[in-house]
């Protein structure tokens, strides 16, 4: 099954997605805009997408803590959220304000309203 967008991009909403820790109930970053790339359609990189975001903020002790498991949603509009799941072979790049994850899955997420 072929996928309808190659390239999905936040919009006008702000923020335009968050990380959290939800066990802890705390807010690790929030971006400003985010980009996600489809990589393919067919063989091992089908359904896979690679996500460049801006952040606005990020708590760099709790973005650093591998203890805690963090949880990335991204904000399309006020209706339509997506949450990200690592793939098993993901590479994340965080610099200063810039994050880089090669490898996500993208799910529909109904529980960002009380984010806004």
């Amino acid at each position: 099954m072929g996928y309808l967008f190659k390239i999905l991009r936040s919009g006008d909403l702000r923020p335009a997605g968050y990380v959290d820790v939800p066990f802890l109930g705390a807010k690790v970053g929030e971006f400003t805009s985010w980009t996600l790339q489809r990589r393919g359609d067919t063989g091992p990189d089908a359904g896979l997408y690679d996500l460049r975001a801006a952040f606005s903020f990020v708590v760099a002790p709790l973005w650093n803590d591998t203890d805690f498991e963090k949880r990335i949603v991204l904000r399309m509009s006020p209706s339509k959220q997506f949450r990200l799941e690592l793939a098993p072979n993901a590479v994340t790049v965080r610099q200063g304000e810039s994050l880089l994850i090669e490898r996500v899955l993208i799910h529909d997420f109904q529980g960002a309203a009380a984010h806004s």
